[in-house]
């Protein structure tokens, strides 16, 4: 898979903010992070261990930002 680059019309490039979901499962050391298990998340079970998901903080978001690089320069 190749990676994404954004050029800007000033010439910097960028690469885009990402973001993931995870769901931990608390009876194994199981994380998931299609979309369908994510909304299964809490009423439905790990597809791992089959045990119900358990309460308390089992899922976390992971959010990547990316900003250019400085710009330095001088006039005169």
């Amino acid at each position: 898979m190749s990676e994404t680059i954004i050029n800007m019309p000033d010439g910097s490039k960028w690469k885009p903010s990402t973001s993931t979901d995870l769901v931990h499962c608390a009876n194994c050391d199981n994380k998931v992070d299609t979309p369908e298990e994510i909304a299964s998340y809490p009423e439905g079970n790990c597809p791992q261990c089959g045990s119900s998901w358990t309460g308390g903080e089992n899922r976390s978001t992971i959010i990547q930002v990316t900003m250019p690089e400085s710009i330095t320069g001088g006039a005169g």
